[in-house]
């Protein structure tokens, strides 16, 4: 599954009575294993329910008079077996379970029984779930989907042994309405029209694969496909946006052959389908066995409005979700303690892909960022490990967070960094090979690599994965040993970590790599404990520790080490220059050095240098200003800073121009857009004027906003919207009948930096004129920059946002609007809303968001007289 984490998208969702902790990850009895379900589902739109018949064969391990699976919300009529014996049926809320008591014990071997239910279709992204929608003419129309991933979700579509251990085959006759078509994991064997006015797909049997990997949906689709080998490619989505998965399509094909060799085990399926649906959720992707479902802005490419941004982002998604049709489909994890051996494999293998097709993308790169976002909540309090004990509902929707996704995805490259690529990939084949169809758990993956690597490895691997926490790494000397043919490092090791308890002392097994720059020998050591080692570098000069940024540290450089790579910063290469960026920045905010020293190193920086590398000064800026937004808005400093930031910004943009040009590098487009985006959230008036007058032109001359900067532009002029601006922006919206177009106004609304303008927007937000699928989005975007109007409204006004919520949603959704402020009074204010609404389930969420709180009120005292310092200094003559 690919998570949106940088920026939560909830679904329009149901009211559910959200579990208690402890509930539905209770074992089963383990007397009984499944073998095979043949469900023949009917859906009755009309009635909004459907009504299945379940035929499974199961094995029973040891004698029982009780067969127990896991159900939720299930309407169970029946249940007999295949002698004709009838069972009681009795639950287990509590534990979202299902009994079935026969007369007679079921004898060890294999068995049959058949069950019969009905249930509601919901509106939540869970089970058998509906989506409504306006076609492309703005006829109203409805989709049917499963989704049952992760956690504990496919149980309220079929009582089932639920758990990942306990695979199966499947088969499926899906009965619907006629007109509708359907699609399952598998292609459609049987199409027949019923008398009735329906028409039954049948399905032929899956692999042996984990029951949240089923999927089905019916709808009105169109499809485009192409070949890959044995294998049918193909994007199904609403009718008349097939040619939007074009680019998508040729992804899947690219990365599927790329996959078929680096696993040595090609893809079993016959067919590879991405299926798309209206809206947007908490996730863009779930990787159903050779039926990946899509949100569409996650997918297709729309040429009036895809940036090269979307484009990256797709191909990155479609690379995540298809290497999971190997690790987490073909093998899967035995417990969700092990999740990250999907999603931190899925992570890593997404950005290796997207290099090998796409190089100019230089996505190591941005994956810098995602290890950025790990790095800050592992260097807390509440941090975990990668490999995680799971224990209730609440813990394993926590598991999907950064920590198991994008320091998974980084601890990965560190270690085939390490071990070298041929031998890393040798396992990797081993282990699928050794488990195909099968379940694995952390252990048995490095018990491959320790076969295959020419250097111990486990004791890395275990140290990175059985513990949370930043390992630091002290450049405490960097001297020119003497006659100059090597540069003698002293290093040392400790813990980085943004609170006292997340600087509690902890060790790790840590490869260090060390270069002088400009020397192509790289010098390496594995680090263990905290006594000092001493490291020799061959050349002499200024010395970059981590190079290329493959290893999960921070580095803090003395005073003398960091002067020598300030001076050599233009000369370092990307990845370096990015990578010391982030460790100046974080160690300023942490309060191990001064956010002076980022500075310095900002202003060095100048439009020929990487368009990413300047993302992270447009993105720390912003940052930033945050500082200084809102409350504390009347700083004597924050026009300077501001001023500051609209200098260099514009000077980056008027090198690039508004204009792309021929043959410049995808990554300029983002940046382009970045700083259109972050200069009219400054408020330079050249911009604001610029990006209003081509949005006003742009109905008459499309080429005033291409769909490179379009959203840059609308973003921009949402940030400076005033009353009529915020008129005209919100009758874009209303007039428009394209989902993402309309999504793309409101956001931009939310933006604004006048506070007058966001009340309005909060008030908007609840109102017929959002869909129900963005409402919670457009307070979250609010809350960036006004966390206490975006706060106080939301608690004011939870009955009706919580309607907008899934249940995990409502646990989480006001402690992630709380973690974007900086005042202190939003700790208690968030402690007693937690008492009153949340409960023990909200625990862990809402102590992260007050970590953040009084973490962010922390870096405003001390960085803040730092940075008015350096610009008074530095500034003055400037204009």
């Amino acid at each position: 599954m690919r998570k949106l984490l940088a920026l939560v998208i909830f679904a329009a969702l149901s009211t559910r009575t959200v579990a208690t902790p402890g509930d539905g990850l209770a074992p089963l009895p383990g007397d009984s294993r499944p073998v095979r379900y043949h469900l023949a589902v009917r859906l009755d739109p009309t009635a909004s329910r459907y009504f299945v018949r379940s035929d499974i064969e199961f094995d029973v391990v040891k004698p029982t008079r009780r067969i127990v699976l896991h159900s939720r919300g299930l309407k169970l009529d029946s249940v007999q077996l295949a002698d004709g014996s009838a069972g009681q049926i009795s639950y287990d809320a509590a534990r979202q379970q299902v009994a079935f008591a026969f007369a007679q014990p079921l004898t060890t071997g294999r068995h049959a029984m058949v069950v019969t239910y009905s249930a509601q279709i919901g509106n939540e992204v869970e089970g058998l779930f509906k989506v409504a929608y306006p076609d492309v003419s703005g006829a109203e129309k409805q989709m049917f989907f499963t989704h049952l991933c992760c956690i504990a979700t496919g149980r309220e579509f079929m009582p089932q042994w639920d758990q990942p251990d306990l695979k199966a085959v499947f088969e499926l006759e899906l009965t619907v309405p006629k007109g509708l078509d359907a699609v399952s994991n598998m292609p459609v064997a049987h199409r027949e029209d019923l008398a009735d006015g329906t028409t039954r797909y049948t399905f032929p049997a899956t692999p042996r694969m984990s029951s949240y990997l089923l999927f089905m949906g019916a709808g009105e689709f169109d499809r485009v496909a192409t070949r890959a080998g044995n294998t049918e490619v193909g994007v199904i989505t609403q009718r008349g946006k097939a040619e939007q998965g074009r680019f998508a399509l040729q992804a899947n094909v690219d990365v599927l052959g790329y996959y078929n060799d680096y696993f040595a085990t090609r893809f079993p399926l016959p067919k590879l389908d991405s299926v798309t649906f209206p809206g947007a959720g908490s996730f863009g992707a779930m990787e159903n066995w050779g039926a990946i479902f899509y949100f569409e802005p996650y997918l297709l490419v729309d040429p009036a409005l895809s940036n090269e941004s979307d484009r990256q982002e797709i191909f990155t998604i479609v690379a995540h979700e298809v290497s999971h049709q190997w690790f987490g489909d073909l093998v899967t994890m035995r417990r969700w303690d092990d999740l990250w051996l999907n999603e931190g494999f899925a992570s890593w293998m997404e950005t290796k892909a997207s290099y090998v097709f796409h190089p100019d993308w230089n996505r190591w790169l941005y994956a810098m960022e995602n290890r950025e976002k790990a790095m800050r909540l592992d260097a807390r309090a509440s941090t975990h490990p990668i490999v995680r004990k799971v224990r209730t509902l609440e813990e394993a929707e926590l598991a999907f967070d950064e920590i198991t996704y994008e320091k998974g995805s980084q601890v990965i490259r560190m270690i085939e960094a390490y071990v070298g690529e041929e031998a890393f990939r040798a396992a990797i084949r081993e282990h699928m090979r050794a488990h195909a169809y099968g379940n694995a758990i952390t252990a048995d993956l490095w018990e491959e690599l320790e076969r295959t690597s020419p250097v111990p490895v486990t004791a890395i691997a275990r140290d990175f994965t059985e513990q949370g926490g930043v390992p630091l790494i002290d450049v405490k000397s960097s001297v020119c040993a003497p006659g100059g043919t090597e540069t003698r490092v002293v290093l040392g090791q400790s813990r980085f970590g943004l609170d006292s308890v997340s600087r509690q002392a902890r060790s790790w097994s840590v490869p260090v790599t060390a270069r002088v720059v400009g020397n192509d020998n790289v010098a390496r050591h594995l680090v263990r404990g905290t006594g000092a080692i001493t490291l020799n570098v061959p050349g002499c000069g200024a010395v970059k520790v981590n190079v290329g940024e493959s290893g999960y540290f921070r580095t803090r450089y003395d005073e003398a080490s960091f002067k020598q790579l300030e001076a050599a910063f233009p000369r370092l290469a990307p990845a370096d220059q990015l990578g010391l960026l982030n460790d100046t920045y974080s160690l300023a905010e942490a309060g191990y050095g001064s956010m002076q020293s980022y500075l310095r190193l900002a202003d060095r920086l100048s439009a020929a240098d990487e368009p990413i590398v300047l993302l992270q000064l447009v993105r720390k800026l912003q940052d930033l200003y945050r500082q200084y937004f809102g409350r504390y808005s009347g700083l004597a400093a924050q026009p300077r800073f501001a001023q500051f930031a609209r200098n260099k910004l514009s000077a980056l943009l008027h090198e690039i121009g508004w204009n792309a040009r021929d043959g410049e590098a995808p990554n300029t487009r983002i940046l382009r857009a970045a700083l259109i985006e972050a200069l009219g959230q400054f408020g330079d008036v050249a911009t604001l004027a610029e990006a209003r007058r081509r949005l006003a032109g742009s109905q008459s001359d499309p080429s005033l906003t291409p769909p490179d900067i379009r959203k840059a532009v609308i973003n921009a002029v949402g940030s400076g919207a005033d009353a009529s601006v915020f008129a005209d922006l919100q009758q874009r919206a209303t007039r428009s009948k394209d989902t993402t177009e309309k999504r793309t106004y409101l956001l931009a609304l939310a933006r604004a930096t006048d506070p007058a303008i966001a009340v309005r927007v909060l008030d908007l937000a609840l109102t017929d004129a959002v869909p129900d699928a963005l409402a919670p989005n457009l307070v979250l975007a609010v809350a960036e920059q006004h966390t206490r109007l975006a706060f106080d409204f939301t608690v004011r006004n939870f009955d009706a946002v919580a309607t907008r919520l899934d249940s995990f949603g409502r646990i989480d959704f006001v402690p992630r609007i709380a973690a974007n402020g900086v005042e202190r009074s939003l700790a208690p204010d968030l402690n007693r809303f937690a008492a009153q609404r949340i409960g023990a389930a909200g625990n862990e969420t809402v102590s992260r968001a007050h970590s953040l709180i009084l973490f962010g009120d922390e870096v405003r005292r001390r960085c803040l007289p730092q940075i008015d310092a350096w610009l008074a200094a530095n500034t003055q003559s400037r204009p």
